[in-house]
């Protein structure tokens, strides 16, 4: 079962990463590629507030100042 996943989990991420190129291309991509890009920009958007300590209007920096 182990080698079976092996060989066969490298083909079901490789189909998953061809669907997205494919969704990319369809008449779909472009509001599907707008709410990856929004997740990621989100995302990213809140990592950043979270190491500077911003998050929920703080004020201040990550040290108390």
């Amino acid at each position: 079962m182990k080698s079976f996943l092996e060989e066969y989990g490298l083909v079901v991420v490789a189909a998953i990463i061809i669907g997205l190129f494919i969704s990319f291309a369809s008449p779909f991509g472009n509001s599907i590629k707008t709410y990856i890009t929004s997740t990621v920009d989100n995302f990213a958007a809140s990592s950043q507030s979270a190491i500077t300590g911003s998050m929920g209007g703080e004020t201040g920096n990550a040290n108390g100042n």
